[in-house]
């Protein structure tokens, strides 16, 4: 059932927005470029079955749409469970609807894949805030401050505030 509505989301979208519109490297919440495909010997852009699933996920989580956002990130990681960028989007949706021990299972499998992955350090940093962690949060901080130093000042403000949200860009 789950396959089948996360399918047919990707149908819709695929008829509202058109292949080419898919075929753009959309970071979504997390950035990246893993689980995209390669350029095709006719110029055109070739994408993965994963990324289109991810591209999804980055429209749903726009528009603040958890559940159909989670749903098309676990096809994606379902596809390419090797997609670092994918896992750490799917933990992020997680953490906003509150289901903290998925949220934490997915960073861990995008840092598990990108041990130096800044996105998933902020966002397991505030999850981490969320769940009342400061100190862990602290050091997801301490961590990222060497990968990169703007996005620890962010999460730095959000532990001080106490506010796991504070700064984020979702």
């Amino acid at each position: 059932m789950r396959y089948a509505l996360a399918s047919g989301i990707v149908v819709a979208s695929l008829a509202t927005l058109g292949l080419a519109a898919l075929g753009h490297d959309s970071g979504g919440m997390g950035g990246g470029t893993g689980g995209g495909g390669g350029g095709g010997s006719d110029g055109q852009s070739q994408i993965s079955p994963a990324r289109v699933y991810f591209n999804q996920g980055a429209e749903f989580s726009k528009k603040k749409s958890w559940y159909l956002a989670i749903q098309a990130y676990e096809q994606a990681v379902r596809l390419d469970p090797k997609f670092a960028e994918a896992w750490n989007n799917l933990g992020s949706c997680y953490r906003k609807i509150k289901d903290y021990g998925k949220s934490f299972d997915a960073y861990k499998h995008a840092l598990d894949l990108k041990p130096d992955y800044p996105n998933a350090h902020d966002y397991l940093g505030r999850t981490y805030l969320a769940t009342g962690n400061k100190d862990a949060a602290m050091r997801e901080y301490e961590v990222l401050k060497r990968l990169d130093a703007k996005m620890a000042d962010e999460l730095l403000k959000a532990i001080q505030a106490n506010d796991a949200d504070l700064g984020d860009s979702d």
